[in-house]
């Protein structure tokens, strides 16, 4: 994973689990998403699309199984239109989310070396 790929979901999680964490608050977040007419949660869909987005299109990733996690905050966004049953989905996106963070955390970068040698063979390894 390359440093700037791992910043972006760094960020993008954060925002995210802040979000969660509001929105899993019994009555308060439950005004605030009946208060703006559901509009934040299509706001948490749509950052879990853009998180699901740059985990497929990396090609450096070594968390590409951690896919899922975004996939279920989306799925997880539309379910929480139901109130009650939105309130438990937040606290599930709220711990999936925290493991997805130390998850990115503990992703090895990928750091490009200009002066690397590639060896296919035997023949070259002698030569040199």
């Amino acid at each position: 994973m390359k440093s700037s790929i791992r910043t972006v979901l760094l960020i993008l999680s954060l925002i995210l689990i802040i979000s969660e964490l509001i929105y899993g608050i019994p009555f308060l977040g439950g005004s605030i998403i009946l208060g703006f007419g559901w509009q934040p949660l299509l706001i948490n869909a749509f950052l879990y699309f853009v998180m699901v987005i740059i985990l497929i299109v990396d090609n450096q990733n070594s968390i590409k199984p951690m896919l899922f996690i975004p996939l279920i905050g989306i799925v997880g966004s539309f379910i929480a239109f139901i109130p009650l049953v939105g309130m438990v989905v937040h606290w599930a996106l709220f711990f999936l989310m925290l493991f997805f963070i130390f998850i990115v955390l503990s992703a090895p970068l990928y750091v490009p070396n200009k002066n690397a040698k590639v060896i296919y063979t035997e023949d070259r390894r002698n030569k040199n």
